[in-house]
C-alpha cells in the first residue's frame, strides 16, 4: 500500500505540500526497492523449488509479480517522477488526471500483488502437505 494523492482539483499548493513530504528521501526510494525485493524472492522460490505441483503455483505467482512490477515501474516513470521532478509546478494543471491515473493503477497493482500472494499461499500449503509425508 502506498501513499497516492487523492485530488479533485488542480492545485499547485497541494503539489508543493506533497513535495515537502519527501524532504529526506525520494519517492523512487520509497516506492521501488520493496517491490523489487518481493519480486526477486518469488523468482528465487521458483528457481529453488523441486516439486512440480508447487512449481505450477510459483510460476503463476512469478507472472503476477512480474506484472505488478511492470505496473509499478509505469507508475513511477509516468506519474511519480513528474510530480517529484525539480520542475513539478508545471504539472499542477494536470493533478486531477495524474491522481486518478495513479489511484487506478495502484488498484491494479494491489490486485496483482494479492493474486501473487494467493498463489504463494497455495504453494506454501502444498509444501506443508508434501513435507508432512516425507521421511525424516
Amino acid at each position: 500500500i502506498v501513499i497516492s494523492p487523492n485530488w479533485i482539483s488542480n492545485s499547485p499548493h497541494q503539489l508543493k505540500i506533497l513535495n515537502e513530504f519527501f524532504v529526506n528521501t525520494s519517492p523512487t526510494a520509497y516506492f521501488v526497492p520493496v517491490t523489487q525485493l518481493a519480486s526477486v524472492l518469488v523468482w528465487v522460490l521458483l528457481w529453488q523449488n523441486q516439486w512440480a505441483t508447487v512449481k505450477a503455483d510459483l510460476k503463476k505467482a512469478s507472472i503476477f509479480i512480474l506484472l505488478a512490477t511492470i505496473v509499478n515501474i509505469y507508475i513511477v516513470k509516468t506519474i511519480v517522477l513528474k510530480l517529484f521532478s525539480p520542475d513539478f509546478q508545471k504539472y499542477s494543471e494536470h493533478l486531477n488526471e495524474l491522481a486518478w491515473r495513479w489511484n487506478i493503477l495502484n488498484l491494479v497493482r494491489m490486485v496483482l500483488v494479492a493474486t501473487t500472494g494467493y498463489f504463494l499461499f497455495q504453494s506454501y500449503r502444498k509444501v506443508d502437505k508434501l513435507s508432512a509425508v516425507l521421511p525424516e
